[in-house]
């Protein structure tokens, strides 16, 4: 059960991380002040979007294997 424990954390971080992703995505696309934000919302979302990718791989590697397969 501990195993199910993580794999729910990972994807419920994996799903964070992806809304971070479009958040900055959108912040980027039109800023209240584009001179203060300059290109951090493009690096945070990059860094979401990797966040989002490594959480979901991690959740998909606990998934348990059938025999065989």
């Amino acid at each position: 059960m501990k195993t199910e424990a993580w794999r729910v954390a990972f994807t419920g971080l994996s799903v964070t991380c992806f809304t971070a992703t479009v958040l900055f995505l959108l912040v980027a696309m039109k800023p209240k002040d584009g001179a203060t934000y300059g290109s951090s919302p493009l690096v945070y979302a990059a860094g979401s979007a990797v966040l989002a990718i490594a959480f979901n791989r991690a959740s998909a590697w606990l998934v348990p294997r059938a025999p065989g397969a």
